[in-house]
């Protein structure tokens, strides 16, 4: 018999039914949930539980290139109509995390995450390009007023 099981192509073996023991005899095919070779999940570690998370120490930025490299980025920016009119508009003490935060140079982050910083740093500033005073909601309404007075 161990001959005849030993010129079985792996096909044969692999179509023929594997009986299991632990399933009712009745029961052919299956479902994912009662698959006995499913992945179990285990519980975190007790130590895991008691420990409460401790805040990441950010990384400082020390290579001088990268440092001087994202200096004249900023610097490309303040120097733009939008940045001049949302510091004269938006006094310090009254910024909200909505409205623009420059950067921090010197926190460690990849390229693609500084670039990816600074672009959406620059596209907030250019709600403020305009010249008209007060907020960017104020802009469109200014405008109207100032053609009706002429």
């Amino acid at each position: 018999m161990n001959a005849v099981k030993s010129k079985r192509s792996w096909v044969d073996v692999m179509d023929e039914p594997h009986v299991d023991s632990k399933q009712p005899k009745g029961k052919t095919g299956g479902s994912r949930e009662s698959s006995s070779n499913r992945k179990k999940s285990k519980p975190n570690n007790k130590g895991d539980m008691e420990k409460p998370c401790a805040p990441r120490k950010t990384q400082l930025e020390t290579d001088p290139l990268v440092l001087q490299r994202r200096q004249k980025q900023i610097d490309y920016g303040k120097n733009t109509v939008g940045y001049s009119n949302y510091t004269i508009h938006v006094p310090i003490d009254q910024r909200t995390k909505d409205h623009p935060k420059t950067p921090d140079k010197f926190t460690k982050y990849s390229r693609r995450s500084w670039d990816t910083l600074i672009k959406m740093w620059r596209k907030q500033l250019h709600a403020y390009d305009t010249d008209a005073g007060g907020s960017p909601e104020d802009h469109s309404e200014n405008d109207e007023d100032s053609e009706s007075n002429e």
